[in-house]
C-alpha cells in the first residue's frame, strides 16, 4: 500500500518594496502627489477632479483605485495623481469650484504632465455638470496643444467608450481613449 503524504516545500519568506511618495502642496492647495516604485518604467499621470486630504500618507479610494489600476497594468514604475482643482470641494458646484485652485495651479499641473510618459484624464462628468469644470479642463487641453503635449494626453473610459471617473469602474480594468473634442457635450448652460 502506498500512502501520498502532502509536504509543503514553500518557505515563508519577506516582500520588500521601496515606494517614494511626494506630494506638491502650498497653504491649502495641494496639486499633485506623486508614488514612484520603479524609476526604469515610464510615469503615469492621472487627473483627477481635487484632492479629499492634505496629509502625505492618508489616501481616499479614488486615489487607492487609482494606484491599484495603475499598478495592475504592469507597465508604469510610478504614478502621480493630479487636480484639476487643488483645494478639497464637499459640494462641487460652480461657486465652490470657482474658488477651489490656486493661480498657478495650471502652471504647476503641466509641470507635472511633462513629467510624465503618458497624461490620463479621469474627471468623470463634472465637466458636463460644472461650466467652471468645463473651463478648466478646457484651458488645460489648449495648454497641452500648446505644449506639444496633446499625443500623450488620453481618457479613462468604460468598457463602451463613455469618459468616466475611476470611481465609475472601480470594477474593470482601465481603458484609455484619444481625446474626444465632443466628450464634455451636456455641458450645462446657464
Amino acid at each position: 500500500m502506498v500512502v501520498a503524504v502532502e509536504s509543503n516545500t514553500s518557505r515563508k519568506h519577506m516582500i520588500e518594496t521601496m515606494v517614494k511618495v511626494q506630494q506638491k502642496v502650498k497653504g491649502k492647495d495641494t496639486y499633485w502627489k506623486r508614488w514612484l516604485w520603479e524609476e526604469t518604467k515610464p510615469i503615469l499621470l492621472v487627473l483627477a477632479n481635487y484632492p479629499a486630504s492634505k496629509n502625505l500618507l492618508e489616501e481616499d479610494l479614488t486615489g487607492i483605485l487609482i494606484r491599484n489600476a495603475v499598478l495592475d497594468r504592469g507597465e508604469y514604475g510610478g504614478v502621480i495623481i493630479a487636480n484639476l482643482f487643488t483645494r478639497p470641494v464637499k459640494w462641487p458646484s460652480d461657486k465652490s469650484l470657482s474658488a477651489a485652485f490656486a493661480e498657478d495651479s495650471m502652471v504647476e499641473l503641466v509641470k507635472a504632465c511633462h513629467e510624465a510618459n503618458q497624461v490620463v484624464i479621469a474627471v468623470g462628468s463634472l465637466p458636463s455638470r460644472s461650466l467652471v469644470a468645463l473651463a478648466r479642463i478646457q484651458e488645460f487641453w489648449e495648454v497641452c496643444k500648446k505644449e506639444d503635449m496633446a499625443k500623450k494626453v488620453t481618457l479613462l473610459v468604460n468598457s463602451k467608450g463613455k469618459p468616466v471617473h475611476p470611481l465609475a469602474i472601480r470594477n474593470e480594468p482601465w481603458q484609455f481613449s484619444a481625446w474626444q473634442a465632443d466628450w464634455m457635450k451636456g455641458a450645462k448652460k446657464e
